[in-house]
């Protein structure tokens, strides 16, 4: 008899071997040609899923985790608005946009080039001085005075989830705020070089709320019986970290450290998301007490195979699969793929199989064989 997908989540992430290397997909990105595919396919009428909560009578959706055979996803009952706030009109000089209140970011609506439909695309950063952003968080409360009161973080709650999606996957929790992404969307990656000469200060006020919130959240996880967070931050660009090794352990590693510190304490693991390369920030984060790196994108440069020699010992990996060969490849090409993903970060557990990316578009034929090929090659003993 297998494992449940439980014990094969926490036994990966303990950096044991399970039974079958685990499997994470973040899935198609919703507005892209494939996932219209997806939808009008006999697959997902096939893997058509819909699970009731027994007490807060929630129903969810689970065909897309049925299809992929996820064993781990990033979902939680506490829904998406853990934090209270609502989108504001932007100034006049953005026509058509909306301004985030809390972080800055100024976005609008497009037309998604393949299938047309609605793409919410980040325009600029209003924050870029300390006395607009302060006179927003004046006006509309700082993160942490926006925390929804009115969500339910009890056991009860938890556990009922937890119980109606056992047979599809184990579920993690998410942090609301990715510290750095909003930093960087809501004052501008300019004006942060500018800061950090000038002001340095400031960055350290905004990174210490956008800690303060998710340090409560995750509190509230922890009380709840939580037992995996997923925290989103992306640290790369394709072939470099956004920030130099420098300016991430000044202004960025401290309250990521804070993060994983709080989940550790808890009992917690905590699973940080970036795109991008970073490898060259994975010791860091693996000292600071993170326990598992996801995405893992090759074609930013990330090395798998050397990241799982250099640090396999004390991180677990989930990832790591070429989305471009998914997407231009043949399916022989996709199959070599997984199959080197898996040799070269399975052994000995702590890998998670799935894409280095959100699957934005790829043949359907193209799909299937990689979501064949992950099965034929998952179970342990491995075979290549």
């Amino acid at each position: 008899m297998g494992l449940s997908k439980r014990e094969r989540v926490i036994r990966t992430l303990e950096l044991e071997e399970p039974d079958m290397v685990p499997i994470h997909n973040m899935g198609f990105e919703r507005t892209s040609k494939v996932f219209q595919v997806f939808l009008k396919s006999e697959e997902r009428k096939q893997c058509m899923t819909r699970v009731k909560s027994k007490i807060s009578k929630k129903k969810y959706l689970l065909t897309e985790q049925r299809f992929w055979n996820v064993d781990i996803i990033e979902m939680d009952p506490f829904g998406p608005n853990k934090l209270k706030y609502r989108l504001q009109p932007a100034p006049p000089e953005f026509p058509n946009c909306r301004l985030d209140p809390l972080t800055g970011k100024i976005t609008k609506n497009v037309k998604q080039v393949d299938t047309g439909l609605d793409y919410t695309w980040y325009v600029d950063g209003y924050f870029k001085t300390p006395e607009i952003l302060y006179s927003y968080w004046d006006q509309y409360g700082r993160p942490s005075e926006n925390i929804n009161e009115k969500i339910n973080y009890s056991p009860q709650i938890w556990n009922d989830f937890v119980e109606v999606v056992a047979p599809y996957f184990y579920p993690m929790a998410l942090t609301p705020i990715n510290m750095v992404e909003e930093l960087i969307g809501g004052v501008t990656f300019g004006r942060i070089a500018y800061y950090i000469r000038k002001d340095p200060q400031f960055i350290h006020d905004i990174m210490k709320e956008y800690t303060k919130t998710n340090l409560e959240i995750i509190k509230r996880y922890n009380e709840a019986g939580v037992e995996i967070v997923f925290y989103g931050d992306d640290l790369g660009y394709k072939g470099h970290a956004i920030f130099s090794i420098e300016h991430y352990k000044k202004f960025i590693l401290p309250y990521h450290e804070q993060i994983y510190q709080a989940c550790k304490k808890y009992g917690m693991f905590v699973v940080h998301h970036s795109d991008g390369y970073i490898d060259e920030l994975v010791p860091y984060m693996v000292n600071a007490g993170l326990d598992c790196i996801q995405a893992l994108e090759p074609t930013a440069g990330v090395d798998l195979k050397k990241l799982k020699e250099n640090h396999g010992d004390r991180l677990s990996f989930m990832g790591g699969m070429d989305h471009a060969v998914l997407g231009f490849g043949t399916p022989k090409d996709i199959e070599e793929e997984v199959k080197r993903c898996i040799k070269v970060a399975a052994p000995g557990g702590g890998y998670f199989a799935g894409p280095g990316h959100t699957i934005l578009n790829a043949p359907w034929e193209n799909i299937l064989a990689f979501r064949d090929a992950i099965e034929k090659y998952r179970k342990y003993p491995l075979k290549f």
